[in-house]
This record gives C-alpha cells, sequence and structure tokens, in this order.
C-alpha cells in the first residue's frame, strides 16, 4: 500500500506540473500573438486565469492525497487485523485439537489441564472451568488445578474477585503456599487494585515455588516495575 500511496503522489505531481506548463504556454503565445491594445486585457485575464487554476489545482492535490492517505495510511492496522484472524484461527485449531484429546483421555490430567489453558487463551473460562471439574472428580487436592480454576472463575467474573475465587485460592495456598497459579493471580488482581505491595509479597512468594516452573526472569521484571511504582505512587 506504501508504493500505491507513493505512486498517486508522483501521478498528481506530474498533472500538476503538466497543467501548469501548459496554463503558462497559453499565456506566453496569447500575449504574443495578441494585438498592443488588447495585450493588457489579455494578460490581466489569463493571470486571474492561472491563479485560479493553480489554486484550484493545488487544492485537489492535497485533499486527495489527505483523503487517500486517510485511508492507506491504515495499512498497518489492516495488517495487524489479518494477524489477529490468523491468531484466531490458530487458537480455534488448538482448542478443537485439545477438545479431542480430551475425548479421547477424559481421565488424563495433563490433557485436562492443557484444554483448560488453551480455553482460556481464547477466553472460554467456562469451558475452561468444566475441564478443571472433570479433573477435580479424581484428584480433589491438586493445588494447581485449583488455582487454575479460581483463575477461570475470576477472569470468567470480569476480574472480580468473588467469594468462590477467595475459597479456591485459599484451599490452594493451604496445599502448597507458592502455588503459581494462584500467586500470579492474587499478584495480578493486587497490581492492578494499586496495591503494589501486596503484589510483590505474592510474586516474591512465587521465586520460592521449586514444584512448577515458570519464567522467573518475567517474575523479577514484575516485581522491580511494582517497586518503581510503589515509589512514584509515594
Amino acid at each position: 500500500m506504501n508504493i500505491l500511496l507513493i505512486s498517486i503522489v508522483v501521478l498528481c505531481m506530474l498533472l500538476m506540473i503538466f497543467f501548469g506548463h501548459h496554463t503558462l504556454y497559453r499565456i506566453k503565445y496569447t500575449t504574443f500573438f495578441s494585438e498592443s491594445n488588447e495585450l493588457n486585457s489579455s494578460r490581466h485575464k489569463y493571470n486571474n486565469s492561472n491563479f485560479s487554476f493553480v489554486f484550484l489545482l493545488n487544492a485537489t492535490v492535497i485533499i486527495t492525497l489527505a483523503i487517500t492517505y486517510s485511508y492507506l495510511g491504515r495499512h498497518n492496522e489492516i495488517d495487524m487485523a489479518r494477524a489477529d484472524i490468523n491468531v484466531d484461527y490458530l487458537l480455534a485449531a488448538e482448542i478443537n485439537k485439545a477438545r479431542k484429546q480430551a475425548n479421547e483421555q477424559p481421565n488424563d490430567k495433563t490433557v485436562l489441564i492443557g484444554l483448560a489453558r488453551v480455553s482460556m487463551d481464547g477466553g472460554l473460562y467456562l469451558e475452561a472451568v468444566e475441564a478443571l471439574d472433570e479433573l477435580l472428580i479424581y484428584i480433589d487436592d491438586d493445588a494447581e488445578i485449583i488455582g487454575l480454576k479460581a483463575t477461570a472463575l475470576y477472569y470468567e467474573n470480569q476480574r472480580s474477585m468473588t467469594s468462590e475465587v477467595k475459597l479456591l485460592a485459599e484451599s490452594a495456598l493451604a496445599l502448597y503456599q507458592q502455588e503459581f497459579n494462584t500467586r500470579v493471580l492474587l499478584a495480578n488482581d493486587a497490581y492492578i487494585n494499586h496495591d503494589y505491595q501486596i503484589a510483590i509479597s505474592h510474586w516474591q512468594i512465587l521465586l520460592e515455588n521449586t514444584k512448577q516452573p515458570f519464567n522467573r526472569s518475567a517474575i523479577e521484571f514484575a516485581i522491580s516495575n511494582a517497586q518503581n511504582r510503589l515509589i512514584a505512587q509515594n
């Protein structure tokens, strides 16, 4: 689209040069062949027409470019929209794949947690809760599953720390104080509510987690960011 825009600009410039040259040509040769008593009036007439023509031509070019850019200048947004469509398509494929695996292996913890996670990525929080509830029938004392369910319900309720979410979070931490999903949930909720010290505390406890893999650098960065905000807040 950038190439198209540049082409239009060049075309408009060429047209402006051509018509400007044509107008000057008419002025020059009309005044040359005019009789002396008509010279002044002819020159005045064509000078006025030249000014009006150039003014209208420039105005037309500017308006045309403005309209063109207002449309073509949004090519990045169009590309982003196409990328979003591709991402949605790939995510839908992942969800369908996870559903198929869950149907084939309904009691497999890894499979059902995978379905719950990909469903949450797609905003299907209730489906994630259903998958986790299936697991809790067989495994009712797993901190990771309970923490994931608390997270899914939290986002299903528009990031609201409901009584059910709080109860689930407490249950998960009672089983394992450093449980990843629960600590991230509590830290994020505190952070968006500007309770930076509480968020920092949850993330610091999470760093003591030795049972679940996670990106420690990201948590350390989150702590540093919250500390900076806490300083600015005070």
